[in-house]
């Protein structure tokens, strides 16, 4: 199976300030709009099962966090498990606003962030590297 084909899970932080309901807001669009782009999305902070137990072996992971923080990424180092891309909201021209509500253009260019992401036409390396 190629990357190509691998179903897609979008894991996202979560949290409750501005960028963190941003990336819940992200993953839920972007569910909704693109299913068969994204398969599954998890929210960190909503989990049923331990993060292990969510993630399956065939998926392309896809983690993204709200801020510099990290949390989703954190978790991630802490059972080991690499993600195949990560990216955080603030890195793409998104600035934290404490408890905000997310506006509908940031969702857009999140979704649209992470839209590169999966076809992996992006054109910036950086975007797709591991920090």
């Amino acid at each position: 199976m190629s990357n190509k084909e691998r179903p897609v899970l979008l894991l996202t932080c979560s949290g409750i300030s501005h960028t963190g309901q941003l990336t819940a807001l992200t993953g839920h669009s972007l569910r909704c709009r693109h299913p068969a782009l994204v398969t599954r999305h998890l929210q960190l902070t909503a989990l049923k099962h331990s993060l292990e137990r969510e993630m399956e072996d065939d998926e392309c992971l896809i983690v993204v966090d709200g801020c510099e923080e990290c949390c989703a990424k954190k978790r991630m180092d802490l059972i080991g498990k690499i993600p195949d891309a990560y990216l955080i909201a603030t890195r793409e021209g998104i600035t934290k606003r404490g408890m905000e509500e997310p506006r509908y253009d940031e969702i857009e260019c999140l979704c649209q962030a992470v839209v590169r992401i999966i076809r992996n036409d992006s054109g910036n390396e950086e975007e797709r590297e591991i920090p």
